[in-house]
Protein backbone atom coordinates (compact mmCIF):
# COMPACT_ATOMS: atom_id res chain seq x y z
CA UNK A 1 0.00 0.00 0.00
CA UNK A 2 1.45 3.43 -0.45
CA UNK A 3 1.75 5.87 1.84
CA UNK A 4 1.01 9.46 0.57
CA UNK A 5 3.30 12.13 2.35
CA UNK A 6 1.93 15.94 2.63
CA UNK A 7 5.52 16.73 1.13
CA UNK A 8 4.38 14.75 -2.17
CA UNK A 9 1.03 17.45 -2.54
CA UNK A 10 1.13 20.44 -5.22
CA UNK A 11 -0.62 23.58 -4.57
CA UNK A 12 -3.35 24.34 -7.25
CA UNK A 13 -4.67 28.23 -7.48
CA UNK A 14 -8.13 28.36 -8.31
CA UNK A 15 -9.60 30.87 -10.91
CA UNK A 16 -13.62 29.85 -9.71
CA UNK A 17 -16.15 31.84 -11.99
CA UNK A 18 -19.86 32.20 -11.31
CA UNK A 19 -22.63 33.96 -13.48
CA UNK A 20 -21.72 32.79 -17.25
CA UNK A 21 -17.97 33.45 -16.09
CA UNK A 22 -18.43 37.07 -15.37
CA UNK A 23 -17.33 37.01 -11.63
CA UNK A 24 -13.71 35.62 -10.16
CA UNK A 25 -14.07 34.80 -6.47
CA UNK A 26 -10.90 36.30 -4.74
CA UNK A 27 -9.23 35.13 -1.07
CA UNK A 28 -9.13 38.09 0.78
CA UNK A 29 -5.48 38.62 2.88
CA UNK A 30 -6.05 41.78 4.29
CA UNK A 31 -6.14 44.46 1.88
CA UNK A 32 -4.52 42.35 -0.54
CA UNK A 33 -6.53 39.87 -3.33
CA UNK A 34 -5.40 36.10 -4.18
CA UNK A 35 -6.61 33.21 -5.71
CA UNK A 36 -7.85 30.26 -3.72
CA UNK A 37 -5.21 27.87 -2.88
CA UNK A 38 -5.31 24.69 -2.17
CA UNK A 39 -3.05 21.26 -1.91
CA UNK A 40 -3.96 18.12 -3.46
CA UNK A 41 -1.70 14.55 -4.52
CA UNK A 42 -0.76 14.83 -8.20
CA UNK A 43 -1.08 10.60 -8.04
CA UNK A 44 -4.18 10.79 -7.18
CA UNK A 45 -7.76 12.47 -9.13
CA UNK A 46 -6.91 15.69 -9.20
CA UNK A 47 -10.42 17.18 -10.51
CA UNK A 48 -12.13 15.54 -7.29
CA UNK A 49 -9.43 16.35 -4.85
CA UNK A 50 -9.65 19.86 -6.08
CA UNK A 51 -13.98 20.50 -5.99
CA UNK A 52 -13.59 18.40 -2.70
CA UNK A 53 -11.18 21.31 -1.31
CA UNK A 54 -13.07 24.17 -2.49
CA UNK A 55 -15.85 22.63 -0.94
CA UNK A 56 -14.28 21.89 2.52
CA UNK A 57 -12.55 25.32 2.77
CA UNK A 58 -14.82 27.81 0.96
CA UNK A 59 -17.92 25.80 0.62
CA UNK A 60 -18.98 26.27 -2.39
CA UNK A 61 -20.07 23.19 -4.98
CA UNK A 62 -17.84 23.59 -7.74
CA UNK A 63 -16.65 21.98 -11.16
CA UNK A 64 -13.12 21.71 -13.48
CA UNK A 65 -13.41 23.43 -16.98
CA UNK A 66 -9.61 22.91 -17.14
CA UNK A 67 -5.99 22.53 -15.43
CA UNK A 68 -3.52 24.42 -16.96
CA UNK A 69 0.07 24.90 -16.05
CA UNK A 70 1.03 28.98 -16.31
CA UNK A 71 5.05 29.85 -16.97
CA UNK A 72 5.96 33.41 -15.91
CA UNK A 73 6.89 35.76 -18.61
CA UNK A 74 9.78 36.58 -16.93
CA UNK A 75 11.82 34.08 -17.89
CA UNK A 76 11.94 31.99 -14.87
CA UNK A 77 11.67 28.03 -14.33
CA UNK A 78 9.27 28.42 -12.12
CA UNK A 79 5.53 26.94 -12.58
CA UNK A 80 2.38 27.64 -10.78
CA UNK A 81 -0.30 24.90 -10.96
CA UNK A 82 -3.73 26.79 -12.25
CA UNK A 83 -7.27 25.68 -12.48
CA UNK A 84 -10.38 27.10 -14.11
CA UNK A 85 -13.43 26.47 -12.22
CA UNK A 86 -17.52 27.37 -12.55
CA UNK A 87 -19.34 27.25 -9.24
CA UNK A 88 -22.85 25.88 -9.61
CA UNK A 89 -24.24 28.34 -7.08
CA UNK A 90 -25.02 32.10 -7.89
CA UNK A 91 -26.25 33.18 -4.36
CA UNK A 92 -24.83 33.57 -1.08
CA UNK A 93 -21.35 35.47 0.67
CA UNK A 94 -17.67 33.32 1.40
CA UNK A 95 -16.62 33.67 4.32
CA UNK A 96 -13.13 35.01 4.11
CA UNK A 97 -13.52 35.07 0.03
CA UNK A 98 -15.42 37.82 -2.33
CA UNK A 99 -16.64 37.93 -5.67
CA UNK A 100 -15.45 40.53 -8.03
CA UNK A 101 -16.27 41.10 -11.87
CA UNK A 102 -14.35 40.35 -14.37
CA UNK A 103 -14.52 43.44 -15.83
CA UNK A 104 -13.17 45.44 -12.55
CA UNK A 105 -9.72 44.94 -13.20
CA UNK A 106 -8.66 44.16 -9.19
CA UNK A 107 -5.12 43.37 -10.16
CA UNK A 108 -3.23 46.22 -8.89
CA UNK A 109 -4.44 44.97 -5.63
CA UNK A 110 -3.13 41.25 -6.42
CA UNK A 111 -0.68 39.80 -3.73
CA UNK A 112 0.71 37.87 -6.35
CA UNK A 113 1.70 40.05 -9.55
CA UNK A 114 1.70 36.62 -11.67
CA UNK A 115 -2.18 35.77 -10.59
CA UNK A 116 -3.16 38.59 -13.21
CA UNK A 117 -1.17 37.24 -16.16
CA UNK A 118 -2.47 34.16 -15.24
CA UNK A 119 -5.92 35.21 -14.98
CA UNK A 120 -6.07 36.82 -18.31
CA UNK A 121 -4.43 34.19 -19.94
CA UNK A 122 -6.89 31.71 -18.36
CA UNK A 123 -9.82 33.61 -19.58
CA UNK A 124 -8.39 33.75 -23.20
CA UNK A 125 -8.07 30.08 -23.01
CA UNK A 126 -11.95 29.73 -21.84
CA UNK A 127 -12.97 32.17 -24.40
CA UNK A 128 -11.62 30.67 -27.39
CA UNK A 129 -13.70 27.43 -26.23
CA UNK A 130 -16.80 29.52 -26.06
CA UNK A 131 -16.29 30.18 -29.46
CA UNK A 132 -15.33 27.27 -30.83
CA UNK A 133 -12.15 28.81 -32.27
CA UNK A 134 -10.49 25.59 -30.07
CA UNK A 135 -12.00 22.27 -29.89
CA UNK A 136 -13.39 22.06 -26.00
CA UNK A 137 -16.51 21.28 -25.25
CA UNK A 138 -15.91 20.79 -21.28
CA UNK A 139 -14.18 23.73 -21.34
CA UNK A 140 -16.62 26.45 -21.49
CA UNK A 141 -18.81 27.38 -18.89
CA UNK A 142 -22.14 26.09 -18.65
CA UNK A 143 -21.76 22.30 -19.75
CA UNK A 144 -22.01 20.42 -16.20
CA UNK A 145 -26.35 22.08 -16.90
CA UNK A 146 -26.13 20.47 -20.49
CA UNK A 147 -24.94 17.36 -19.15
CA UNK A 148 -27.80 17.31 -16.76
CA UNK A 149 -30.38 17.66 -19.23
CA UNK A 150 -28.74 15.20 -21.62
CA UNK A 151 -28.65 12.68 -18.87
CA UNK A 152 -32.19 12.83 -17.61
CA UNK A 153 -33.32 12.21 -21.40
CA UNK A 154 -31.52 9.00 -21.55
CA UNK A 155 -32.55 8.22 -18.17
CA UNK A 156 -36.03 8.79 -17.48
CA UNK A 157 -37.50 6.60 -20.51
CA UNK A 158 -35.94 4.01 -18.05
CA UNK A 159 -37.33 4.63 -15.07
CA UNK A 160 -33.77 6.84 -13.30
CA UNK A 161 -34.40 10.32 -11.99
CA UNK A 162 -31.18 12.31 -11.44
CA UNK A 163 -30.99 13.78 -7.94
CA UNK A 164 -28.90 16.60 -8.72
CA UNK A 165 -25.76 15.29 -7.25
CA UNK A 166 -22.61 14.60 -8.82
CA UNK A 167 -18.47 14.11 -8.25
CA UNK A 168 -15.94 15.21 -10.80
CA UNK A 169 -13.02 12.72 -11.10
CA UNK A 170 -11.39 13.76 -14.41
CA UNK A 171 -11.50 17.31 -15.96
CA UNK A 172 -10.58 18.74 -19.47
CA UNK A 173 -11.36 20.76 -22.38
CA UNK A 174 -12.24 17.32 -24.58
CA UNK A 175 -12.64 14.75 -21.38
CA UNK A 176 -14.70 14.00 -18.31
CA UNK A 177 -15.32 11.71 -15.80
CA UNK A 178 -18.22 12.89 -13.72
CA UNK A 179 -20.71 10.62 -11.31
CA UNK A 180 -24.21 11.40 -11.52
CA UNK A 181 -26.25 10.63 -8.47
CA UNK A 182 -30.23 9.46 -9.33
CA UNK A 183 -32.90 7.70 -7.31
CA UNK A 184 -31.74 4.52 -8.27
CA UNK A 185 -28.19 3.28 -8.99
CA UNK A 186 -25.81 5.74 -9.95
CA UNK A 187 -24.69 6.76 -13.46
CA UNK A 188 -21.33 7.59 -14.74
CA UNK A 189 -20.60 9.84 -17.63
CA UNK A 190 -17.50 9.32 -19.24
CA UNK A 191 -15.71 11.31 -22.42
CA UNK A 192 -12.54 10.38 -23.65
CA UNK A 193 -11.18 12.66 -25.94
CA UNK A 194 -9.13 12.80 -29.10
CA UNK A 195 -6.26 10.90 -27.56
CA UNK A 196 -8.66 7.84 -26.56
CA UNK A 197 -11.71 8.81 -29.07
CA UNK A 198 -11.56 4.86 -30.15
CA UNK A 199 -12.85 4.15 -26.45
CA UNK A 200 -16.66 4.75 -27.10
CA UNK A 201 -16.88 2.74 -30.43
CA UNK A 202 -15.07 0.24 -28.61
CA UNK A 203 -17.41 -0.07 -25.43
CA UNK A 204 -20.33 0.22 -27.61
CA UNK A 205 -19.55 -2.57 -29.25
CA UNK A 206 -18.13 -4.74 -26.01
CA UNK A 207 -21.18 -3.97 -24.07
CA UNK A 208 -23.33 -4.49 -26.82
CA UNK A 209 -21.76 -8.27 -27.27
CA UNK A 210 -20.87 -8.89 -23.90
CA UNK A 211 -23.47 -7.41 -21.99
CA UNK A 212 -22.42 -9.36 -17.92
CA UNK A 213 -19.05 -8.39 -18.58
CA UNK A 214 -19.26 -4.44 -18.78
CA UNK A 215 -21.47 -1.92 -17.35
CA UNK A 216 -24.61 -1.34 -19.04
CA UNK A 217 -25.09 1.75 -21.29
CA UNK A 218 -27.20 4.24 -21.04
CA UNK A 219 -27.06 6.52 -23.88
CA UNK A 220 -23.95 7.81 -25.62
CA UNK A 221 -23.36 11.24 -26.83
CA UNK A 222 -21.78 11.41 -30.03
CA UNK A 223 -20.79 15.00 -30.42
CA UNK A 224 -19.15 14.74 -27.17
CA UNK A 225 -17.83 11.16 -27.82
CA UNK A 226 -18.94 10.05 -24.52
CA UNK A 227 -21.26 7.03 -22.84
CA UNK A 228 -23.19 7.03 -20.09
CA UNK A 229 -23.50 3.70 -18.33
CA UNK A 230 -25.14 2.27 -15.28
CA UNK A 231 -23.23 1.68 -12.00
CA UNK A 232 -23.27 -1.74 -11.04
CA UNK A 233 -21.09 -1.50 -7.77
CA UNK A 234 -18.63 0.78 -6.20
CA UNK A 235 -16.29 -1.99 -4.90
CA UNK A 236 -12.88 -2.36 -7.10
CA UNK A 237 -11.04 -5.72 -6.94
CA UNK A 238 -8.22 -3.70 -5.95
CA UNK A 239 -10.02 -2.73 -2.83
CA UNK A 240 -10.70 -7.07 -2.09
CA UNK A 241 -8.33 -8.60 -0.34
CA UNK A 242 -9.68 -11.94 0.34
CA UNK A 243 -8.58 -14.38 -2.71
CA UNK A 244 -12.47 -15.33 -3.46
CA UNK A 245 -12.90 -12.47 -5.02
CA UNK A 246 -9.66 -12.34 -7.33
CA UNK A 247 -11.05 -16.17 -8.51
CA UNK A 248 -14.50 -14.67 -9.48
CA UNK A 249 -12.28 -11.88 -11.25
CA UNK A 250 -10.27 -14.80 -12.80
CA UNK A 251 -13.12 -16.99 -13.52
CA UNK A 252 -15.71 -14.01 -15.30
CA UNK A 253 -12.46 -12.73 -17.27
CA UNK A 254 -12.16 -16.14 -18.66
CA UNK A 255 -15.49 -16.45 -19.12
CA UNK A 256 -15.66 -13.06 -21.22
CA UNK A 257 -12.93 -14.40 -23.30
CA UNK A 258 -13.94 -17.31 -24.21
CA UNK A 259 -17.58 -15.57 -25.16
CA UNK A 260 -15.27 -13.66 -27.78
CA UNK A 261 -13.78 -16.57 -29.34
CA UNK A 262 -14.33 -16.20 -33.30
CA UNK A 263 -15.32 -12.60 -33.27
CA UNK A 264 -11.59 -10.84 -33.85
CA UNK A 265 -12.60 -9.04 -36.91
CA UNK A 266 -15.55 -6.82 -35.10
CA UNK A 267 -12.94 -6.21 -31.98
CA UNK A 268 -10.91 -4.86 -34.83
CA UNK A 269 -13.13 -3.40 -36.58
CA UNK A 270 -13.92 -0.89 -33.65
CA UNK A 271 -10.00 -0.11 -33.71
CA UNK A 272 -9.10 -2.72 -30.62
CA UNK A 273 -5.38 -3.29 -30.99
CA UNK A 274 -4.29 -6.09 -32.89
CA UNK A 275 -1.30 -7.80 -30.86
CA UNK A 276 -2.22 -11.08 -32.15
CA UNK A 277 1.13 -13.46 -32.27
CA UNK A 278 2.05 -13.54 -35.42
CA UNK A 279 2.26 -10.03 -35.42
CA UNK A 280 4.27 -9.75 -31.97
CA UNK A 281 7.00 -12.32 -33.68
CA UNK A 282 7.40 -9.80 -36.70
CA UNK A 283 8.09 -7.04 -34.18
CA UNK A 284 11.01 -8.78 -31.78
CA UNK A 285 13.80 -7.67 -33.89
CA UNK A 286 12.60 -3.83 -34.42
CA UNK A 287 11.95 -3.48 -31.05
CA UNK A 288 15.26 -5.50 -29.93
CA UNK A 289 17.13 -3.02 -32.48
CA UNK A 290 15.22 0.39 -30.68
CA UNK A 291 16.28 -1.22 -27.73
CA UNK A 292 19.87 -1.94 -28.54
CA UNK A 293 20.09 2.04 -29.22
CA UNK A 294 18.67 3.35 -26.06
CA UNK A 295 21.13 1.01 -24.41
CA UNK A 296 23.69 2.18 -26.00
CA UNK A 297 22.71 5.54 -25.04
CA UNK A 298 22.57 5.46 -21.72
CA UNK A 299 24.61 7.28 -19.22
CA UNK A 300 24.46 6.27 -15.82
CA UNK A 301 26.54 2.94 -14.93
CA UNK A 302 24.02 1.45 -13.23
CA UNK A 303 22.01 -0.50 -13.68
CA UNK A 304 24.28 -1.69 -16.33
CA UNK A 305 23.04 -1.36 -19.90
CA UNK A 306 21.98 -4.74 -21.48
CA UNK A 307 24.86 -5.80 -23.83
CA UNK A 308 24.45 -7.00 -27.34
CA UNK A 309 24.70 -10.53 -26.53
CA UNK A 310 22.11 -10.14 -23.71
CA UNK A 311 19.85 -8.39 -26.15
CA UNK A 312 20.56 -11.15 -28.63
CA UNK A 313 19.26 -13.77 -26.11
CA UNK A 314 16.48 -11.94 -25.40
CA UNK A 315 15.20 -11.51 -28.75
CA UNK A 316 15.89 -15.22 -29.25
CA UNK A 317 13.76 -16.70 -26.12
CA UNK A 318 10.96 -13.85 -27.21
CA UNK A 319 10.61 -15.80 -30.85
CA UNK A 320 10.81 -19.28 -29.26
CA UNK A 321 8.44 -18.52 -26.23
CA UNK A 322 6.40 -16.42 -29.18
CA UNK A 323 6.25 -19.75 -31.09
CA UNK A 324 5.38 -22.26 -28.58
CA UNK A 325 1.89 -20.14 -27.82
CA UNK A 326 0.84 -20.55 -31.42
CA UNK A 327 2.04 -23.58 -31.12
CA UNK A 328 -0.74 -24.75 -28.37
CA UNK A 329 -2.82 -23.01 -30.58
CA UNK A 330 -5.18 -21.14 -27.96
CA UNK A 331 -7.80 -18.99 -29.66
CA UNK A 332 -7.48 -15.29 -30.44
CA UNK A 333 -9.61 -13.37 -28.06
CA UNK A 334 -10.62 -9.77 -26.66
CA UNK A 335 -7.57 -8.36 -24.69
CA UNK A 336 -7.24 -5.65 -22.45
CA UNK A 337 -3.23 -4.58 -22.20
CA UNK A 338 -3.80 -2.25 -19.40
CA UNK A 339 -6.10 -4.66 -16.60
CA UNK A 340 -5.54 -3.75 -13.12
CA UNK A 341 -7.85 -4.61 -10.44
CA UNK A 342 -8.97 -0.49 -10.56
CA UNK A 343 -10.21 -1.68 -13.66
CA UNK A 344 -12.53 -4.30 -12.51
CA UNK A 345 -15.76 -3.91 -10.40
CA UNK A 346 -17.12 -6.53 -7.89
CA UNK A 347 -20.73 -6.78 -7.32
CA UNK A 348 -23.59 -9.45 -6.49
CA UNK A 349 -21.53 -12.65 -7.61
CA UNK A 350 -19.60 -11.12 -10.40
CA UNK A 351 -17.27 -9.09 -12.05
CA UNK A 352 -17.36 -6.16 -14.94
CA UNK A 353 -14.41 -4.66 -16.84
CA UNK A 354 -13.66 -1.00 -17.17
CA UNK A 355 -11.44 1.09 -19.38
CA UNK A 356 -11.30 -0.40 -22.47
CA UNK A 357 -8.90 2.16 -24.06
CA UNK A 358 -6.50 -0.53 -24.39
CA UNK A 359 -8.39 -3.19 -25.94
CA UNK A 360 -7.06 -5.36 -27.94
CA UNK A 361 -7.09 -8.82 -29.64
CA UNK A 362 -4.48 -11.28 -28.65
CA UNK A 363 -4.03 -14.12 -26.67
CA UNK A 364 -6.11 -14.46 -23.68
CA UNK A 365 -3.17 -15.76 -21.21
CA UNK A 366 -1.73 -12.49 -21.50
CA UNK A 367 -4.74 -10.41 -20.14
CA UNK A 368 -4.75 -13.18 -17.21
CA UNK A 369 -1.27 -12.45 -16.34
CA UNK A 370 -1.69 -8.74 -15.80
CA UNK A 371 -4.50 -9.78 -13.37
CA UNK A 372 -2.16 -12.21 -11.58
CA UNK A 373 0.70 -10.09 -11.52
CA UNK A 374 -1.19 -7.36 -9.53
CA UNK A 375 -2.15 -10.34 -7.08
CA UNK A 376 1.32 -11.32 -6.91
CA UNK A 377 2.59 -7.78 -6.30
CA UNK A 378 0.00 -6.02 -3.69
CA UNK A 379 -2.30 -8.41 -2.37
CA UNK A 380 -0.89 -11.74 -2.00
CA UNK A 381 2.35 -14.34 -2.30
CA UNK A 382 0.49 -16.86 -1.07
CA UNK A 383 1.49 -20.23 -3.76
CA UNK A 384 -2.16 -21.97 -2.61
CA UNK A 385 -4.09 -18.63 -3.16
CA UNK A 386 -2.24 -18.08 -6.78
CA UNK A 387 -3.12 -21.58 -7.80
CA UNK A 388 -6.93 -20.98 -6.90
CA UNK A 389 -6.89 -18.14 -8.62
CA UNK A 390 -5.18 -19.84 -11.30
CA UNK A 391 -7.41 -22.67 -11.13
CA UNK A 392 -10.50 -20.45 -11.67
CA UNK A 393 -8.95 -19.12 -14.00
CA UNK A 394 -7.85 -21.91 -16.32
CA UNK A 395 -11.01 -24.25 -16.22
CA UNK A 396 -12.95 -22.60 -18.82
CA UNK A 397 -10.26 -23.00 -21.27
CA UNK A 398 -10.05 -27.14 -20.17
CA UNK A 399 -13.01 -27.56 -23.40
CA UNK A 400 -10.63 -25.71 -25.84
CA UNK A 401 -6.97 -26.74 -24.58
CA UNK A 402 -5.83 -29.92 -22.96
CA UNK A 403 -4.27 -29.03 -19.08
CA UNK A 404 -0.15 -29.53 -19.45
CA UNK A 405 -0.64 -26.99 -22.81
CA UNK A 406 -2.30 -24.54 -20.24
CA UNK A 407 0.20 -24.76 -17.83
CA UNK A 408 3.42 -24.79 -20.28
CA UNK A 409 1.41 -21.06 -21.78
CA UNK A 410 1.70 -19.91 -18.15
CA UNK A 411 5.06 -20.45 -17.98
CA UNK A 412 5.99 -18.18 -21.00
CA UNK A 413 3.36 -15.54 -20.12
CA UNK A 414 5.24 -13.39 -17.78
CA UNK A 415 7.69 -12.56 -20.75
CA UNK A 416 5.62 -12.04 -23.31
CA UNK A 417 3.11 -9.85 -21.46
CA UNK A 418 5.89 -7.70 -20.20
CA UNK A 419 6.33 -7.75 -24.34
CA UNK A 420 3.21 -7.29 -25.01
CA UNK A 421 2.91 -4.28 -22.41
CA UNK A 422 5.86 -2.74 -24.14
CA UNK A 423 4.31 -2.73 -27.62
CA UNK A 424 0.63 -1.64 -26.73
CA UNK A 425 1.35 1.90 -27.93
CA UNK A 426 3.83 3.06 -30.76
CA UNK A 427 5.75 5.16 -28.50
CA UNK A 428 8.83 2.36 -28.31
CA UNK A 429 9.03 3.19 -31.96
CA UNK A 430 8.94 6.79 -31.94
CA UNK A 431 11.78 8.68 -32.46
CA UNK A 432 10.99 10.98 -29.74
CA UNK A 433 11.75 8.18 -27.11
CA UNK A 434 15.29 8.76 -27.71
CA UNK A 435 15.04 11.74 -26.79
CA UNK A 436 13.09 11.85 -24.23
CA UNK A 437 15.28 10.77 -20.95
CA UNK A 438 12.39 9.37 -18.58
CA UNK A 439 10.98 7.79 -21.65
CA UNK A 440 14.22 5.92 -22.84
CA UNK A 441 14.67 4.88 -19.30
CA UNK A 442 11.57 3.44 -18.94
CA UNK A 443 11.72 1.09 -21.79
CA UNK A 444 15.61 0.13 -21.01
CA UNK A 445 13.76 -0.94 -17.07
CA UNK A 446 10.85 -3.17 -19.37
CA UNK A 447 13.92 -4.59 -21.32
CA UNK A 448 16.13 -5.74 -18.13
CA UNK A 449 12.45 -7.06 -16.51
CA UNK A 450 12.11 -9.17 -19.78
CA UNK A 451 15.88 -10.48 -19.67
CA UNK A 452 15.43 -11.28 -16.59
CA UNK A 453 12.14 -13.22 -17.33
CA UNK A 454 13.92 -14.92 -20.21
CA UNK A 455 16.17 -16.14 -17.81
CA UNK A 456 16.10 -20.26 -16.50
CA UNK A 457 13.72 -19.28 -13.35
CA UNK A 458 16.82 -20.27 -10.77
CA UNK A 459 18.25 -17.39 -12.17
CA UNK A 460 15.81 -14.86 -12.42
CA UNK A 461 15.74 -11.40 -10.46
CA UNK A 462 12.39 -10.40 -9.22
CA UNK A 463 10.04 -7.34 -10.40
CA UNK A 464 6.75 -5.86 -11.11
CA UNK A 465 5.61 -5.39 -14.21
CA UNK A 466 6.30 -1.40 -14.72
CA UNK A 467 3.05 0.62 -14.87
CA UNK A 468 3.08 3.04 -17.84
CA UNK A 469 1.66 6.11 -15.95
CA UNK A 470 4.51 5.54 -13.35
CA UNK A 471 7.35 5.44 -15.26
CA UNK A 472 11.03 5.02 -13.06
CA UNK A 473 12.92 8.02 -12.21
CA UNK A 474 16.68 8.00 -12.04
CA UNK A 475 17.48 4.70 -13.97
CA UNK A 476 19.80 4.74 -17.31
Amino acid sequence: MNILNPSDQESYRLIVLRREASEILFDMKGSRLSLPCVEVFPQKRIAYQLTSELNKQWGIQAYCLFVATFAPHDGTDLKTNYVVMESISHKGRVTGACWMSRMASPYQNMRYVEDSEAIAESLNEMDSYVIGARPGPFGKPGWLKELFTWAQEQLGPLGFRLSGDFQQFDAGPTFSLVRLGTDRSAAWFKATGESNVHELPITLCLARLFPTSLPPVLGFHPTWKGWLSEEVSDTTLDQCKESGAWELAAKNLAELQVASIGKSFPLLDVHCKDLRLQGLLQLVRPFITNMAELMANQIKEFPPPLTDHELDFLAERLYESLSLLQTIGIPDTVGHADLNPGNVLVAHQRCVFLDWAEACVTNPILTFEYLREYLRRTVTDDATALVRIATAYLRSWEPFVPPHDLARALTVSPLIAVFVHALASDVWRSSETSHSTAQSAYFRSLTRRMFREAMPRSERGNGPIPNRCSEPQGQG
